[in-house]
């Protein structure tokens, strides 16, 4: 981790400040392609220009925080859905009005489309909670999670290994909620539009299928289902599908590893997925055929330790021998130490008033 320059505040505003002007510049173009130019070769052409854009902003970036979300909504989330866009499919529409289409383009959101029924309609009508309400509840979770795993880090070295990443999935469930729910937040107070959550309580895992269909990050899932694995589907069948599917994750995550270590990728994240995806057809035909049907308590139990020694030894590995858990664990401290300091900073003023 030596070769990445340490972060400091001025140098992540300054990334800051030029991927909030990039990425609505690049929005808005593609926009304005899509609107002149048919679907297909002619508009995939002329959304091209923006993908180097996309894939060189997390390079702006010195903290892997901002790094890491940055390679997911820019090199992956944004290019994946420009891609569809060319090819007339997904969340982006050239008819969308500007800056649901901006938003969309460039975070981790999705407007809830339903039809709703009568007892909705009276239900929404009598009440006057805004769009963004059901959003608040998550992040204070969140919030008050992992304020509470901050101040138990101290007192885990006696932990055993598995227990600990265990710990650290928590962890990065609680931050990606935090940032996404705070990012749809926002969006939909802008927007007055009612946008989609992007989990749906994941440490509540039963099934690997469940947990990677229906539980983990669904914004992924439905464009990995809408660019990749339909497609495959179709012309090969369900497993090749999953297969497909799962090896563009892997190969997603190589990049991760690339910008987040600066160490060429060796295939590790790759083979963690199609290992995930093996067993993820495994299990869906082992439960088709009365194999595999415990109790929801025994399956819990034995999906969760699976789940916690394969990402502990295939996902977090190659990431821990590069350093990165050290590196991220410095910027937690600093940031905990930089909002402590600002509100003792803050209530200083009070203090002198009172006295």
């Amino acid at each position: 981790m030596q070769a990445l320059a340490l972060p400091t505040m001025e140098s992540e505003l300054r990334a800051l400040a030029w991927a909030t002007l990039l990425t609505p510049a690049c929005a808005v173009y593609a926009r304005f392609a899509a609107r002149r130019l048919r679907p297909g070769v002619p508009r995939l052409a002329a959304l091209f220009p923006t993908f180097p854009v996309f894939v060189y902003m997390p390079w702006m970036f010195n903290s892997l925080h901002l790094r890491l979300f940055s390679t997911f909504f820019h090199t992956w989330l944004a290019i994946n859905r420009l891609v569809l866009l060319a090819l007339d499919l997904g969340p982006l529409h050239p008819r969308l009005p500007l800056l649901p289409f901006v938003l969309c383009a460039g975070l981790p959101i999705k407007v809830r489309l339903q039809q709703p029924t009568k007892n909705q309609a009276s239900s929404s009508s009598s009440s006057s909670s805004p769009p963004s309400a059901e959003f608040l509840r998550p992040c204070a979770r969140s919030v008050l999670l992992l304020s509470c795993l901050a101040m138990a880090y101290p007192y885990t070295r006696w932990l055993p290994l598995y227990a600990l990443h265990y710990l650290y999935c928590v962890q990065i469930f609680l931050t990606l909620d935090l940032v996404f729910s705070s990012i749809a937040l926002v969006s939909a107070a802008l927007m007055g539009a009612s946008l989609e959550r992007q989990f749906s309580t994941p440490l509540a895992v039963t099934s690997l299928n469940s947990f990677w269909g229906r539980q983990w990050n669904l914004m992924a899932v439905d464009l990995l289902r809408e660019s990749v694995y339909a497609p495959v589907r179709a012309r090969w069948g369900r497993d090749v599908g999953v297969l497909a599917a799962f090896l563009m994750s892997g190969l997603l995550h190589e990049f991760l590893y690339w910008y987040l270590t600066l160490q060429q990728p060796r295939g590790e994240m790759l083979l963690f997925f199609m290992f995930h995806a093996a067993f993820q057809i495994a299990e869906r035909r082992a439960r088709a055929a009365g194999i595999w049907r415990p109790p929801r308590p025994a399956a819990y139990l034995l999906v969760t330790a699976f789940m916690v020694v394969t990402i502990s030894e295939m996902f977090f590995a190659p990431f821990v021998r590069a350093g990165t858990d050290v590196r991220l664990t410095e910027e937690t401290t600093a940031m905990v130490e930089l909002i402590w300091g600002t509100r003792k900073y803050l209530s200083h003023p009070f203090r002198v008033a009172s006295s």
